[in-house]
């Protein structure tokens, strides 16, 4: 039998769409698994510092809506945080019974780090493309992903 290396030489289940996607999602999922873990982040309390670095100190119900985990289930991911001193919770001005979470200084800086070196991994991830076809894959893939998947409004 000979070797199936490329295109319309490999078997018809590679060459499915779907099958595609879930590999590579498979295979991507991995590799940014890895480079969080070389960070110290999983990728729940990467989620977490992302989401506050974009829309600010938020209460800790909102956090937890807005990266879709359980607002019982935050706490954990947040003492998490707290523990490395990657954010602080301090009390809500108006509210006493409410609490916000703020990056600190070092969540900042880890969070500029991981988006300095994560345009690298992706890059490398990417290898095989040209700058404008990885452009367009990004558009149609939104636009799968947008087509499957409602994002809440702010609140």
């Amino acid at each position: 039998m000979a070797a199936m290396t490329g295109g319309n030489d490999r078997p018809a289940f590679e060459r499915g769409t779907g099958f595609l996607l879930a590999r590579l999602g498979s295979l991507a999922a991995r590799s940014w698994a890895a480079f969080l873990t070389g960070h110290g982040l999983t990728q729940g309390q990467y989620v977490v510092l992302v989401t506050i670095a974009e829309h600010g100190p938020q209460g800790q119900r909102r956090l937890a809506e807005l990266v879709a985990i359980d607002a019982r289930n935050i706490v954990a991911v947040l003492d998490s945080l707290a523990a490395r001193g990657l954010i602080e919770r301090r009390d809500h001005d108006t509210d006493r019974r409410r609490r916000i979470v703020a990056l600190t200084d070092v969540g900042n800086a880890l969070i500029d780090t991981i988006a300095a070196t994560a345009a690298t991994e992706q890059d490398q991830f990417l290898r095989a493309l040209t700058h404008p076809d990885r452009e367009h894959l990004n558009h149609l893939l939104r636009q799968i992903y947008d087509s499957h998947v409602h994002i809440p409004d702010s609140a």
